[in-house]
């Protein structure tokens, strides 16, 4: 007895034989995880972005209660009747910011705009240095006070920082906290951006513009779009259930595969819920990737079962038994792989791809109970009205393909095209791996990808960007030296030598150290010289002048052993982050001069890029590298034919290495969002290919000829392969119109590799096969898949209860 039939007479007996009990406990089941299922909530979080444990962002944590974070928001406000010193918009600017103060989560020590007082200015006087908060005590709305309020922004050295070059709109800034200080629990992204959104409201008329930016308000907008997702789930529900229905031919076996998908998806949602995750709004993806691959399941199982119904006699039991004992293991040997597979991405140290890594294994798990025992059980008792009528039918629909599936099989499985085929392959790798080069790791347009470029976010962040000249996107390098630095001429001269090199790159609009404000200090204490805007190499003129710098700049911590360098760039494309941080290492590795300091990167939101951006590179090949090992090692155990693995590989790794050089080609961006897509596709690819090959294997080992074994190939799971590739290319198509550009760039990937490993299985699988598929003839009367087209119900199943 071979290990197949080993595990048939374990399982078969317990679904087919106990079908009702089995049926009323998925029954309750599915209830009870669609009860966990509706209790879900939308759980993102901003440190689930990154890889805590990198380096970069090791200094980002270690600093990060002196310095801050990288979770800003930014709101602007814009004039639009002129300058900002007109008293109905300063009063506009003060309600706002004390708005922003109190939105829930905010560290308030941080906020920042020129009404806040921690912006300070300094002036020389006949009697000595002078200074205050930009806004003073005595602020009121009146013609004076604006004259007063232009002269001491201008004094501040805030214009380009709070107040626009053209000074016509105002920034307030504020770093959020992970966890709410009030009540300890973490941060509610859609109610700071909800909350986001009704100052928009309050503020936001005739003659004033508001624009906000930030990971909150990515968060919130993108949470807005789940209700744009789930239409676009439902979209392709109807779709997929009408193409069933066409491609069956009943309504009734159109709905099985759809309602045991269903089932599958909320199986996975329950169980997300019940293992304590939220749904984060980047895995969108998995659902519609669990959906596609049960019905990609439940096709291949209901054309079985009808052309057992149609061609053979059988009843509906008999049909759904012989129909389990052929695919049932395939089938599930490529779920479990699929699960396999979808498991090697949590090796990757960022939370977000983790929770789809689980995400993605759940939903697979349950699509093995759902359909390799929920849908055989469904057909036991599915009822064809008109027996003779279903087969007409299904006559027609098999002779309808069958000239184009004889026109293939004599086509391919033949020397000469199929050569040609393999050719045409090596041509497309060729350029797969002449594009890779062009593939950039990380965001590969201004803006935040997520988006759309034309949403109202990127539309506010080019707004802010284009107005400030600082910028919204900053890489922060900390400086490390000894206590009491802030009085040493050398280290403080290096940092002035870093800040100028850093300055001079192409990639930074421009920088800010405490030595830009302890400069002004000292030309002040000089009385106002301009040849005294130096670091001063007197310890106590250096004293007395970083003195004047207070330690909530964000610039300097209390005992001045740590100092941030402030670089605003030009933007956060891959290629920007890349050349600064490699500037960044040159700089240490060649002109650094004094040991006393250390340069460590990184922090600000680009630092953080930067960390996920490595990340991302070191990890993107090797995770795709161990997908495939866990597919090798399968595949091996499944067929035990090296064929097997040639057959169903080679096509596989040309799609995912292909889909690399379509990447690069439509502008998309590898990151967090895309990463996981092309080892998560593998799945769909794995089932086409286990499927064909083990109906083609079959045959040859009934000794039928190569093209005849795959013409029955293409009858038996081909066109199902065929159709589920139709149809899942079509009802991903509808992501494009989508207001996610994440979910629209997912959307393209995964039309191409449906499409392409649906090609690559019914075209490519057969050229490889005329080459490597004879060792499958030394193994003539060994059936592959134990009991196929044995329908003698009684003998492991114990008849039906």
């Amino acid at each position: 007895m071979t290990a197949t039939q080993r595990i048939l007479k374990v399982v078969e007996p317990v679904i087919f034989g106990w079908r009702w009990p089995v049926l009323a406990l998925l029954v309750l089941i599915t209830a009870f995880l669609g009860y966990r299922a509706a209790q879900l909530e939308p759980n993102a979080g901003w440190l689930k972005m990154v890889p805590q444990d990198h380096p970069y962002m090791q200094t980002f944590l270690d600093y990060y209660d002196e310095f801050g974070g990288a979770n800003r928001i930014i709101v602007a406000i814009h004039n639009e009747d002129g300058d900002i010193y007109q008293p109905q918009f300063m009063e506009k600017l003060r309600k706002l910011t004390d708005e922003v103060f109190f939105i829930p989560g905010v560290q308030r020590e941080r906020v920042t705009s020129i009404f806040t007082p921690n912006i300070l200015y300094v002036e020389v006087q006949p009697t000595g240095l002078s200074g205050s908060t930009v806004v003073p005590a005595d602020y009121a709305p009146t013609p004076e006070m604006m004259d007063k309020l232009r002269t001491n922004v201008s004094k501040a050295n805030v214009v380009g920082r709070l107040v626009s070059e053209d000074q016509r709109s105002a920034l307030v800034v504020a770093e959020l906290l992970e966890k709410d200080p009030a009540t300890g629990e973490e941060i509610d992204y859609t109610r700071v951006g909800d909350k986001l959104e009704e100052i928009r409201a309050q503020f936001e008329d005739d003659t004033a513009s508001v624009h906000i930016i930030g990971f909150a308000k990515v968060v919130d907008d993108m949470t807005d779009a789940s209700v744009e997702v789930v239409g676009f789930f439902a979209l392709t529900l109807i779709l997929t259930g009408i193409l069933l229905w066409l491609y069956t031919g009943s309504f009734m076996l159109g709905m099985l595969p759809l309602v045991c998908s269903i089932a599958a998806v909320v199986w996975e949602m329950g169980l997300i819920q019940v293992a304590g995750f939220g749904l984060d709004p980047f895995a969108i993806l998995v659902p519609f990737l669990v959906l596609a691959v049960s019905v990609s399941h439940g096709v291949q199982y209901v054309n079985a079962w009808a052309s057992e119904v149609a061609d053979e006699g059988a009843t509906a039991y008999q049909a759904s038994l012989s129909t389990f004992r052929r695919l049932a293991i395939p089938g599930t040997i490529a779920l479990i792989t699929d699960v396999a597979g979808f498991l090697t991405i949590y090796l990757i140290n960022i939370e977000v791809i983790r929770e789809m890594s689980l995400n993605a294994a759940f939903g697979i798990a349950a699509i093995i109970i759902t359909n390799k025992a929920l849908m055989p059980i469904l057909l036991t008792v599915a009822n064809v009205r008109n027996i003779e009528k279903f087969k007409i039918k299904q006559a027609r629909r098999e002779a309808l393909g069958d000239g184009l599936w004889r026109f293939i099989a004599r086509t391919f499985t033949q020397t000469t095209p199929a050569l040609v085929v393999l050719c045409l392959c090596a041509v497309l790798l060729g350029w797969s791996l002449w594009k890779y080069d062009d593939l950039t790791i990380g965001s590969a347009q201004e803006g935040v990808p997520e988006l759309r470029p034309d949403s109202r976010f990127n539309q506010d962040a080019r707004f802010i960007s284009g107005n400030f000249s600082l910028g919204i996107d900053q890489l922060n390098v900390i400086a490390e030296t000894r206590a009491d630095a802030c009085i040493d001429y050398e280290i403080m001269a290096e940092l002035d030598r870093f800040a100028w090199h850093m300055k001079n790159e192409a990639g930074v609009r421009e920088t800010m150290t405490l030595l830009d404000l302890s400069k002004l200090a000292y030309a002040g204490l000089s009385e106002g010289r301009l040849n005294a805007q130096v670091v001063p190499r007197n310890r106590y003129a250096l004293a007395q002048s970083t003195a004047l710098v207070p330690t909530t700049s964000g610039m300097l911590n209390d005992d001045c052993s740590a100092l941030n360098v402030f670089m605003f760039t030009r933007d956060h494309k891959a290629s920007t982050i890349t050349e600064l941080v490699e500037s960044v290492k040159t700089y240490k590795a060649e002109q650094q001069s004094s040991d006393e300091i250390n340069l460590r990167l990184a922090s600000g939101n680009v630092g953080v890029m930067a960390a996920t951006n490595e990340v991302v590179a070191a990890k993107e090949v090797e995770i795709v590298m161990y997908v495939y090992i866990v597919v090798l090692v399968f595949l091996f155990l499944s067929f035990r034919t090296l064929s097997g693995v040639v057959c169903v590989v080679l096509p596989l790794s040309l799609v995912s290495i292909s889909a690399y050089g379509v990447m690069a080609s439509l502008g998309i961006g590898m990151k967090v969002a895309t990463l996981p897509v092309i080892a998560l596709a593998v799945g769909i690819g794995v089932d086409y290919g286990i499927y064909i090959y083990a109906t083609l294997a079959e045959g040859l080992r009934r000794g039928l000829p190569l093209e005849e074994a795959f013409y029955k190939t293409l009858h038996k799971t081909g066109k199902a392969v065929v159709f589920t590739g139709v149809a899942l290319g079509l009802g991903v198509a509808t992501w494009l119109f989508s207001e996610l550009q994440f979910q629209r760039d997912m959307g393209l990937m995964l039309m191409y590799m449906f499409t392409a490993n649906m090609v690559g299985a019914i075209v490519v699988l057969p050229a490889l096969a005329r080459f490597f598929a004879h060792e499958e003839e030394k193994h003539i009367g060994q059936d592959i898949t134990a009991g196929a087209g044995n329908r003698d119900d009684s003998s492991q199943s114990g008849g039906a209860r």
